[in-house]
């Protein structure tokens, strides 16, 4: 008996450090600017390059339709999304809940469930939120979201990496940017990333900008992808590809061939 319980927390052990890896995608945004026929092209071929991949999850970071209330769009989200071979995990845009229309957030609710998400994978800890209550002012959800955030990170200490995802930037390049529609105010980026360094975040994971970024700052890597439906830079749209290691994680951002 001692020999079986040995050897299951070995097999345990030895998953939680293979090598794995993970998919950010995010603004899909299907109908923005090309329509939803081209937005559709756009994903469907995101999807074939990111299931040639295998990887072990992907994560979708928001904007996920262009326009809240769309019948026509979400279904085509879905059917995409349906065509994902890895668990796929979603936090919502701000295109998806709507700053002043709590209808919006309700209707999200109904097609998507919850707005963040928190699980183990090999040993690390994945870390989804919602940046539209954070961005929108609403207080009491961002409170809310705030305490469970911490219990999550609190958690997940000793987890061999922690990445967090939300949608919108908490910086783009800098700490001391300045505050616009792509990143978090000024006193609120100051106030998560001290969080996110107190509990040993590793990366933190967002979209929105359309435009692929990255930066560090007090040793947290922040990456902020390009969309998979239209990208404001060059046409470059596509996804990151993270691959986790026994010593370190890398992330690249992949153009989609189109």
């Amino acid at each position: 008996m001692k020999k079986f319980v040995f050897a299951a927390m070995l097999l345990v052990l030895a998953g939680c450090n293979r090598p794995f890896t993970f998919v950010q995608m995010t603004d899909t945004q299907i109908g923005f600017v090309v329509g939803e026929a081209r937005s559709d092209t756009m994903m469907k071929a995101a999807v074939a390059e990111v299931n040639a991949l295998d990887p072990a999850l992907v994560v979708i970071t928001g904007d996920l339709v262009d326009w809240a209330y769309s019948d026509i769009q979400d279904s085509i989200y879905f059917a995409r999304r349906a065509e994902i071979k890895a668990p796929v995990y979603e936090i919502p845009g701000n295109h998806d809940i709507r700053k002043g229309e709590p209808e919006s957030r309700e209707r999200y609710a109904r097609l998507h469930g919850e707005t963040r998400f928190a699980f183990r994978k090999y040993g690390c800890a994945f870390i989804g939120m919602d940046s539209n209550c954070i961005k929108n002012d609403e207080t009491e959800l961002e409170q809310e979201q705030l305490e469970w955030l911490e219990a999550q990170l609190k958690a997940a200490r000793k987890a061999r990496y922690t990445f967090v995802f939300l949608h919108c930037p908490v910086i783009r390049q800098s700490i001391d940017e300045p505050e616009d529609y792509f990143n978090f105010p000024l006193a609120k980026r100051s106030q998560y990333i001290s969080l996110f360094k107190e509990y040993g975040v590793d990366a933190v994971f967002a979209g929105h900008t359309h435009i692929d970024y990255r930066t560090d700052y007090e040793g947290i890597g922040f990456y902020t992808a390009g969309p998979v439906g239209y990208a404001f830079d060059r046409d470059r749209s596509g996804y990151n590809v993270v691959k986790v290691g026994k010593d370190g994680f890398t992330v690249e951002y992949t153009e989609t061939k189109l």
